[in-house]
């Protein structure tokens, strides 16, 4: 289909399920085409910007539903910013206002840690440090992932983010995952790493991601490290999420799995000594594992959009 016909025919299905209010099927009858390709249209023409969807809100949803998060889960930050017409676009704004909270609170010594994740990846590509800090310290809160497959690895976002502030890090050079748990315990004596993680203990934020357990988004899948039938298994578990590579169940809880004995993190223990723990995340799909992390206490602190927020108070019944 030529470029000035598709726009054509997006424009003719946009009018008629927008300005006509029919449905995608009425749609597909009346211009001979499946109703598939009406639903590709109408994505096509909000991609497009042929279609711009305003929303009359003057602010005051977003304020209450912040507030109806942080007095449900007794929290000490709830942020909230608009869902924009792609993830990417709706990642920039959560990083922005995480980046604009960490200007505003930073201090001279501050002691901050950081995980790995796509909104926490965006989070420090947005940053701008107002001024240097120079006595801060970055530090990663777990182990790396070395796979061609990712499009980051949490050593670089620590040195970056570092690197912005002018400050000091402590990176630890060892995979999220190793083979067997001997392996993981020898590996925790070693000098370095329990300075590392001393220091980890002495942080007074952290920005953390929260993922989810669905096999095919398993981030120890992507990265190489269990192949597609043990994420199957760990997913048929009942696991729902995971926080610092943590798996939780639905209510928050660690089970005992062959990954918590090889998993090289930051331990929950430590993580909950943390004065504050901001979990970001974006979108619907990570409200269960959003869930599991607020149950468990992991975080007690969030910046998330506003459908995943509208989607948690529904599901919280808030």
């Amino acid at each position: 289909m030529e470029p000035s016909s598709k726009r054509q025919s997006i424009i003719k299905a946009a009018k008629l399920y927008y300005y006509g209010n029919m449905s995608q099927e009425e749609i597909a009858q009346v211009m001979g085409i499946s109703r598939p390709k009406v639903s590709r249209l109408l994505t096509e023409g909000r991609q497009l910007n042929i279609v711009q969807i305003v929303i009359q809100d003057p602010g005051t949803s977003i304020a209450s539903n912040e507030e109806k998060i942080k007095s449900h889960y007794k929290l000490d930050l709830v942020k909230i910013v608009p869902t924009q017409h792609s993830s990417a676009a709706t990642m920039t704004l959560i990083g922005r206002a995480a980046s604009a909270f960490l200007n505003e609170n930073i201090q001279e010594d501050s002691c901050i840690g950081i995980t790995w994740g796509n909104t926490i990846n965006t989070f420090v590509h947005e940053f701008r440090a107002k001024r240097p800090m120079p006595k801060a310290t970055v530090v990663q809160l777990v182990g790396g992932l070395y796979s061609h497959s990712m499009s980051f690895d949490v050593r670089d976002v620590a040195k970056d983010m570092a690197r912005k502030l002018e400050c000091q890090y402590s990176i630890l050079q060892s995979p999220m995952l190793v083979h067997n748990p001997k392996l993981r315990d020898m590996f925790m004596e070693e000098p370095s790493v329990k300075e590392h993680f001393r220091q980890v203990r002495g942080a007074q934020m952290a920005f953390v991601g929260v993922g989810s357990a669905y096999y095919k988004d398993s981030v120890a899948l992507q990265a190489n490290f269990v192949d597609e039938r043990t994420a199957r298994t760990l997913s048929d578990m009942g696991l729902i999420g995971d926080i610092c590579g943590h798996q939780l169940m639905p209510d928050g809880t660690e089970p005992e799995t062959f990954f918590s004995r090889r998993l090289i993190s930051v331990t929950l223990e430590d993580l909950h000594a943390i004065p504050l723990v901001i979990g970001l995340c974006e979108g619907k799909r990570k409200v269960a594992p959003l869930r599991a992390a607020l149950r468990g206490r992991h975080i007690n602190g969030m910046i998330i959009d506003e459908v995943a927020a509208i989607a948690l108070i529904a599901e919280e019944h808030i």
